[in-house]
């Protein structure tokens, strides 16, 4: 039993490592906008960094504990469960104690919300499913499915669902994909698999069985198009693509290593057959959006978005539909639609609901308003973001206009759409963007930055260069994810330098990077 702790601790301190690339987005979300980590994210940040909990400490949780459990006090125990820097040293206590009263504690805080900061209260999660599966309990396993379903895409989901699909039993809830639990157990394994390309370890492949997992799923698939299962098949199929890199990672553990290629083997078996599933999926999912009630049709929209599916026949006409609920989703699909009527309405739909010019008239502020500035039904930053997939000199247009927005949300969202096409009218173009590279907001001023690099601009990719020679590991890894995520083709020999770094973080964030580099170029 200790060494199998041991070893999930172990496990953890990884997952808590890796989160690292993840967290970066929160935290400058959080200081754009004046807010400050909580002294929960902070101590987590600190145990993750090489920190580590108080014996003395825990061994005094549990000695309280145990005397109250004794007594048969178990609400005491649940009422001292309280949201700070003491919680997870009482999970820890209580998952050490190893009883069956201390098991359904634990289970049942997984259904408590214990603060409104995002961050935070995934700190508590994980450290809850850490705890429940240091205890092997399977039972368990239901709870932490509900708990995922509801809390949606939440920060840090990736390795929520790390800790849920590493449970004994999780493979048995795919069986029945058509029930509830089924259902979740699906989102589960989808975030899983996704967060193996944001930061989870691949231990957890091993760890989790995934590749008897989706060996088991496709046996037992749904009948017809299922979103969720396409999302899963897909993500199985980037798997393998990376699978060497994950190898080279894992090289010094010689049993790591043969226990994740063993996984990969399974995948690889099934890999023609997942590859013409998902090629025929795109057709079918659209086909059967627009009768799809409003649960399945967000899940539908977003395996369309990624796909890069063609959908827009299927999706224009939803934009229209009175209550329909996932319009950003839509929009966001249709960055890949090449139907003729897509950018023409979606320009115009801009048009229509949203003074563009009067906006750009007025002062340019440092930070969003407190409240939205257009309409909330409206999605103008999903539309903006969504026409980068739409070169045409009338899009260029509005993009430029949109970019003088004095709302930062919108200018951040129309620059960082410059820069995906060659300009139609490159010197105006060029000047705004040397104008952002300006603006006192500084999510604009990345956005700029980017798309200067996109187009090849010297001294924006000189400064991502740099960044990429820092010594500062965080600004490394920061500057490595904006490459990605910001399509910086001209920076693929600097990567791919990386690739071979000695820093074994480093390399693989940097394979990671180059991986996603020539999917959107194979997209394209």
């Amino acid at each position: 039993m200790m060494a199998y702790a041991v070893a999930l601790l172990a496990m953890l301190v990884a997952l808590l490592i890796a989160a690292t690339f993840l967290l970066t987005r929160h935290i400058y979300r959080r200081r754009a906008s004046g807010d400050e980590l909580s002294a929960v994210s902070r101590q987590h940040i600190e145990l993750f960094q090489g920190g580590q909990l108080s014996e003395s400490a825990v061994e005094s949780a549990k000695a309280r504990f145990r005397e109250l459990l004794e007594r048969g006090e178990v609400e005491a125990v649940e009422a001292s469960l309280r949201p700070g820097i003491q919680y997870v040293v009482q999970v820890r206590a209580l998952a050490e104690l190893g009883t069956e009263d201390a098991g359904r504690i634990l289970e049942r805080q997984l259904g408590r919300r214990l603060t409104d900061d995002q961050i935070e209260q995934s700190w508590y999660w994980i450290d809850l499913a850490n705890g429940l599966r240091s205890l092997n309990r399977s039972q368990s396993l239901p709870h932490l499915l509900r708990c995922a379903e509801s809390a949606g895409e939440i920060p840090l989901g990736h390795f929520f669902a790390a800790e849920t699909v590493c449970f004994l039993g999780f493979g048995g809830y795919l069986r029945q994909p058509d029930t509830p639990l089924g259902r979740a157990a699906l989102r589960v394994l989808h975030r899983a698999l996704e967060g193996l390309r944001h930061g989870v370890p691949p231990q957890v492949v091993a760890e989790g069985r995934l590749g008897e997992v989706v060996e088991s799923l496709w046996d037992n698939r749904p009948d017809g198009a299922d979103a969720l299962a396409v999302r899963v098949f897909r993500e199985a199929l980037r798997l393998l693509r990376r699978a060497p890199h994950a190898e080279r990672a894992l090289a010094a553990e010689p049993s790591e290593a043969e226990a994740f290629g063993w996984q990969m083997s399974r995948l690889a078996a099934l890999e023609p057959a997942l590859e013409e599933y998902v090629q025929e999926m795109p057709a079918l999912l659209a086909a059967a959006l627009p009768s799809a009630e409003e649960g399945p049709q967000r899940d539908i929209l977003q395996a369309l978005a990624d796909l890069r599916a063609d959908a827009g026949a299927a999706i224009v006409p939803l934009l229209t539909r009175v209550g329909f609920a996932h319009l950003d989703l839509a929009v966001e699909a249709l960055t890949w639609s090449r139907h003729a009527d897509v950018a023409p309405r979606l320009r115009a739909w801009v048009l229509r609901r949203v003074p563009v010019t009067r906006r750009a008239a007025h002062r340019r502020r440092a930070h969003p308003p407190r409240r939205p500035s257009v309409p909330e039904d409206f999605p103008y930053r999903a539309i903006l973001q969504a026409l980068r997939g739409h070169a045409a000199p009338e899009t260029e247009a509005l993009l430029l206009l949109a970019a003088r927005d004095w709302d930062p949300t919108f200018r951040a969202a129309a620059i960082g759409s410059l820069g995906y096409w060659e300009p139609f009218r490159r010197a105006e173009v060029l000047l705004h963007l040397q104008e952002g590279r300006r603006d006192p907001n500084a999510e604009v001023r990345q956005a700029a930055r980017a798309a200067l690099a996109r187009l090849g601009e010297r001294q924006a990719l000189q400064w991502f260069r740099q960044g990429l020679g820092s010594e500062d590991a965080q600004r490394l890894h920061e500057t490595i994810q904006v490459i990605a995520v910001e399509s910086l083709t001209f920076l693929w020999p600097d990567l791919d330098r990386l690739a071979d770094a000695d820093d074994i973080d480093v390399a693989h964030h940097a394979r990671e990077s180059l991986e996603r580099l020539s999917e959107d170029l194979d997209r394209r």
